[in-house]
């Protein structure tokens, strides 16, 4: 197989892997509305709270509903709604989740495509532009490296998940985090800061080597 045709192959690839993110993300609404309407059928139904059918129609959701419970943002909410905000917080949090994945692998898909487009220039000839591709491919993906990381803290501090991973990306962030910490009226901001600036380097990427 020539590097043209690899490159081309690679085109196709991507465009069925955002094809399966579109059903996975349809699936997944669907499968978690359904065991949320389960869970609330048996107090429509005003099944017996102590019986075999109960348990087992709330059981597949137990997990998704006390990560939610134990969410610092569950008594705040608690507090304004003025009901039990737990169903609620899950149909956003998996809002938020796929939102957060969506935007890690459309930059996956974005350096597979940079990846792509070297190739097919190198296959046509085109052996600076192919170069130029390459490097921009190179520092895009150093820096959705950082984005990657940066959003594994972010799930774990939303939601309590990844939690391992999370302390691992933070291991790896605190010493960018520090050279953001200007202190003053920014004390704690060096988070949002640092990711401001990886955003903006990757802008100025795109723009210059694509």
């Amino acid at each position: 197989m020539s590097i043209f045709e690899t490159g081309e192959l690679l085109l196709e690839s991507i465009s069925q892997l955002q094809r399966l993110l579109e059903l996975a993300i349809g699936v997944t609404i669907a499968v978690i509305v359904s065991l949320l309407f389960l869970r609330f059928l048996p107090e429509l139904l005003k099944l017996n709270p102590f019986g075999s059918t109960y348990h087992a129609l709330r059981r597949p959701t137990n997990d998704l509903i006390g990560h939610m419970r134990n969410s610092q943002f569950y008594v705040p909410l608690r507090r304004s709604f003025g009901f039990d905000p737990s169903l609620l917080m899950v149909l956003i949090a998996l809002a938020i989740l796929w939102y957060v994945v969506s935007g890690v692998l459309s930059n996956l898909f974005f350096i597979l495509r940079g990846l792509a487009s070297s190739l097919l220039q190198f296959g046509q000839g085109s052996v600076f532009t192919g170069a130029r591709y390459l490097i921009g491919t190179a520092l895009l993906g150093a820096l959705f490296f950082i984005m990657a990381l940066m959003t594994t803290v972010f799930v774990n501090w939303i939601f309590g998940l990844l939690r391992r991973q999370a302390w691992w990306a933070m291991d790896r962030l605190n010493p960018l985090l520090r050279i953001f910490e200007f202190g003053g009226a920014f004390t704690g901001w060096s988070f949002m800061i640092l990711w401001i600036a990886v955003s903006f380097a990757a802008m100025a990427v795109q723009s210059i080597f694509f």
